[in-house]
């Protein structure tokens, strides 16, 4: 059986028995490890970024069997764990659990001291995982009841997931680890950019934690699920065109009223809900990374009347962009 050894505790990169490593280390300090792997069962690649509080993880894999990886986890960790493709089973062997992951849900998870099995479902698995030091994310745990579960399990050094239910990767949140995956990884200010991007994923999965678990996406079949992400990923690469939910539905073949209900039931939020922040975020990226003119990017968002841009973004950042743009 292939072997995976995860050392937390110290800034050590995973090791790999199976893969080649070449570790790089840019002008903000910040080491990145990247492992190919070029035999038979696992072909693919495993990236890790290490910072003081945080690791940033990827890897896209494809298997030609499924095998079963043994691993090690030396220290104490939690982990944002996104998948975005494939699924996966992981038994811990203390004590004995196993949970399963699939595409496009996220859980967190609590590692301490603990070995098991990785097991991939699917022939190609794509996740990003960011490993978060305890103390640094228990900082930011909210004293709710909700939470108590999962804090208790911190404490009394249990490893575990935070929930049984796995809750999906919203738009919102693929936005952030398409921030956080594509940024220039020789940009100035490196640190506080992936600092910033990782807390407000970590407020996004926070903040759906602390509402009801969404057992409600049982109600609709797989096809219809897969279609609502076929949606959210058309929304996410055309949100500035003129969409329609007639149009979308025809798009991704169902009809409006389970897009409107699957998307709202999946999500939290409306189709148009979706389309105004992915607009509002790209809107307000332009206006700080680029040199544009506030109509230009009321143009880029799918504004054609930089008046009705300017409504909007005011409602949502609660300055209108001309002073959001020269600070």
């Amino acid at each position: 059986m292939d072997v995976l050894h995860i050392d937390i505790n110290t800034r050590a990169q995973t090791a790999f028995s199976f893969g080649t490593t070449v570790t790089t280390r840019n002008p903000c300090g910040i080491t990145t490890s990247r492992t190919v792997f070029e035999t038979s069962p696992v072909k693919g690649w495993h990236e890790e970024m290490q910072m003081e509080d945080f690791k940033i993880i990827q890897a896209r894999m494809k298997f030609s069997e499924k095998p079963g990886i043994s691993f090690n986890y030396s220290g104490k960790a939690v982990e944002m764990l996104f998948i975005l493709k494939g699924s996966f089973n992981v038994h811990f062997n203390l004590p004995e659990t196993r949970h399963g992951l699939s595409k496009h849900t996220h859980n967190l998870l609590y590692c301490d001291n603990t070995h098991g099995i990785f097991e991939p479902a699917h022939k190609e698995l794509h996740f990003i995982c960011i490993r978060l030091r305890p103390e640094f994310f228990e900082k930011f745990l909210p004293a709710e009841k909700s939470f108590h579960t999962f804090r208790t399990a911190i404490s009394n050094r249990r490893t575990g997931y935070f929930n049984n239910v796995n809750y999906p990767v919203s738009p919102q949140m693929h936005v952030l680890l398409r921030d956080i995956l594509k940024t220039d990884r020789e940009r100035h200010y490196l640190k506080i950019f992936l600092h910033a991007r990782v807390l407000e994923l970590l407020f996004l999965q926070i903040e759906q934690y602390g509402n009801t678990p969404l057992n409600t996406q049982n109600r609709l079949s797989p096809s219809d699920r897969d279609k609502i992400y076929q949606a959210r990923d058309y929304l996410l690469k055309n949100y500035g065109q003129k969409i329609t939910l007639n149009g979308l539905a025809k798009k991704i073949g169902t009809n409006e009223f389970l897009l409107k209900n699957g998307f709202k039931t999946v999500f939290g939020t409306t189709v148009f809900g979706c389309i105004h922040h992915l607009r509002m975020t790209r809107a307000k990226q332009l206006l700080l990374e680029q040199k544009l003119t506030v109509s230009q990017v009321s143009d880029i968002a799918g504004y054609k009347n930089p008046q009705h841009f300017s409504t909007a973004f005011k409602k949502k950042f609660g300055m209108v962009p001309s002073k959001f743009k020269n600070g």
